[in-house]
C-alpha cells in the first residue's frame, strides 16, 4: 500500500494521509507530484515515453511524492528509478509548484547532458527516451501525445528559461 500527503491549494501539506489512488478528497485538497524537464546543451528536453500500462504518452519525468518525502527528494528519486540517472549532486532549479487541477505540480529544471546510452529505463513505466526540440514536444502537445500535466509544467519551464 502506497501512502500520500494531502496537500493544500497553496502547496501546504494538511497533515492528512491517504492510500495512492484514494478518491477521499476535499474542495481544495490534492495530492502531488514531481516532475523534471532536463535540458541539453542543444536546447533539447529529454522526454520519455510511457509503457502501455502507464497509458504510451509522452511526458517528461516525474511521478508521485510519497508520504513524508519531500518534492526534491521525489524527482531526485524518480530519475534514478525511471531512467537510471543519479542527480543528487546536481543544480536542479526548484520552480514552485502549479495548482491549477487535481493533482498539484511540482515543477523542477536540470541543465545537464546526458547521454541517451547511459540511460536505464525502468520498463514497467518508460517505453522509451529521446531528446526533442521544444517545437517537437509542442507538436506532441497539439496532436494529444503529451500527458496534460507535463505540459503545462513545460510552459512553467520555458518561462524560466526566457526570464533567466
Amino acid at each position: 500500500m502506497e501512502l500520500v500527503d494531502v496537500y493544500d491549494d497553496n502547496a501546504q501539506l494538511t497533515g492528512r494521509v491517504v492510500e495512492r489512488g484514494s478518491k477521499d478528497f476535499k474542495e481544495g485538497e490534492h495530492i502531488a507530484v514531481a516532475i523534471i524537464y532536463i535540458e541539453n546543451s542543444n536546447h533539447e528536453f529529454l522526454i520519455q515515453k510511457t509503457s502501455k500500462e502507464k497509458g504510451g504518452q509522452y511526458s517528461s519525468t516525474g511521478g508521485h511524492i510519497d508520504h513524508g518525502e519531500k518534492p526534491m527528494q521525489t524527482i531526485k528519486r524518480e530519475v534514478k528509478e525511471e531512467l537510471g540517472i543519479d542527480i543528487e549532486g546536481d543544480n536542479v532549479v526548484d520552480l514552485g509548484y502549479l495548482c491549477v487541477d487535481f493533482p498539484i505540480r511540482f515543477c523542477f529544471y536540470l541543465k545537464k547532458d546526458i547521454d541517451i546510452k547511459d540511460i536505464k529505463i525502468q520498463e514497467d513505466e518508460v517505453e522509451s527516451v529521446s531528446y526533442k526540440t521544444v517545437d517537437e514536444i509542442k507538436n506532441l502537445i497539439d496532436k494529444g501525445l503529451m500527458h496534460p500535466g507535463h505540459a503545462k509544467v513545460l510552459d512553467k519551464v520555458l518561462e524560466y528559461l526566457e526570464n533567466k
